[in-house]
């Protein structure tokens, strides 16, 4: 065995530059592969975290109207099924030009809404509203706000005080699709709206996930004018628009990942063209052809080991570099990109194929010469 080691670590020195590029050409391929997955995993991460805070429910009623009597979501809240009910509304309005969405949550639970503050406090009484950064308010503040309500009869105007701002939610990438919300107590926003005592959308809790399917179905057949939701199939909406847009991120790293083995396929069949004459004297010797193959082998595998770390390596501090990159030029871009061991994995797998797929031609042909006729292909 210590000769096949041997053959492969000389033929490596001697002809170092072209198993270099060849290397380049396989890692570049790995690192546009880990580079476009770990974007990929953080993005996801990213939304599903976020949405975990924006709808912290496992079921949510929704209706166009502000017709869900507030008396339903107290009963609710009795049901030894459920831990949390909470009533909202959720309208839209327009404040200088910008379409905003309006919040009004029960001030007694306003933890549950997980409200990502960046400056001031929580608003405490009538009138006091915590504004979303994209809106460019400041504490103290006063915006009027005009509130399209069709449900009860026309255009309202309100005016609040501003005593927060808050962080803006998926603000790492979504930029212009900013919801620019503008949250305020549910029982002034019912006042000023007229809408009594009845809510728009129900955000629910349950004790038990295994109560989630029977509810969502009792809730669907009794209350058939609102819109009702899981938590479960928003996520699983989200894993399938990430599904397809790994599929896309697949296809790019594969054509990369082909003209590298391509690239290998060259490079070792003319490798192997060269080293006729070699084979066929260590054939003459006593070398078996399957030894001749291993060297071969061990070559194409320290190659691909090396081009794969080297490539997750590239490609996760590549993809945080072009982050960094575009978010200085002002780019929303701000996710969290972590390593993970499977990055490696996925680099040296990938890396290996591609060596081993250029160079598997090669290797079959060398291996079915006999030494006369390697002899006679190198006059």
């Amino acid at each position: 065995m210590d000769h096949v080691l041997m053959l492969a670590l000389g033929d490596l020195k001697s002809r170092a530059l072209r198993y270099l590029l060849t290397a380049v050409a396989i890692g570049v391929g790995v690192a546009l592969l880990v580079a476009l997955t770990a974007v990929s995993d953080a993005t996801r991460a990213y939304v599903e975290q976020t949405l975990y805070k924006v709808y912290p429910a496992d079921i949510m009623m929704y209706s166009d109207s502000i017709n869900i009597p507030q008396r339903l979501v107290d009963l609710l809240q009795r049901n030894p099924a459920v831990s949390g009910a909470e009533g909202i509304i959720i309208t839209t309005g327009v404040v200088n030009g910008q379409v905003v969405s309006i919040v009004g949550i029960p001030l007694r639970d306003v933890d549950y809404f997980a409200i990502d503050l960046k400056e001031g406090r929580l608003p405490s009484s009538g009138g006091e509203a915590v504004v979303e950064e994209s809106l460019a308010a400041r504490p103290g503040d006063t915006i009027t706000i005009k509130v399209y309500s069709g449900a009860l009869g026309g255009e309202r105007t309100v005016t609040v005080k501003v005593v927060g701002v808050m962080r803006s939610f998926l603000r790492g990438f979504i930029g212009a699709f900013r919801l620019n919300l503008v949250v305020v107590p549910l029982d002034w926003l019912q006042e000023e709206l007229g809408a009594g005592p009845f809510v728009n959308a129900v955000l629910i809790t349950l004790r038990d996930k295994g109560y989630v399917t029977p509810f969502y179905k009792t809730l669907k057949e009794t209350f058939r004018d609102a819109q009702v939701y899981t938590q479960e199939a928003l996520l699983n909406t989200v894993s399938q628009v990430f599904n397809a847009l790994n599929f896309v991120f697949t296809v790019i790293s594969a054509a990369a990942l082909a003209t590298a083995a391509v690239t290998t396929f060259a490079v070792m069949s003319i490798t192997a063209r060269e080293r006729l004459r070699e084979f066929g004297l260590l054939k003459a010797v006593g070398i078996s052809s399957s030894d001749i193959v291993v060297s071969v082998a061990v070559e194409v595998a320290l190659l691909s080991v090396a081009a794969g770390i080297a490539g997750a390596a590239l490609g996760f501090y590549g993809a945080t570099l072009v982050k960094q990159i575009l978010i200085g030029m002002g780019v929303n871009f701000d996710v969290p990109i972590e390593f993970k061991l499977r990055y490696i994995a996925l680099a040296l797998s990938a890396s290996l194929a591609v060596a081993l797929a250029g160079a598997a031609s090669p290797l079959y042909r060398v291996a079915k010469l006999r030494p006369i006729e390697i002899l006679q292909l190198w006059r």
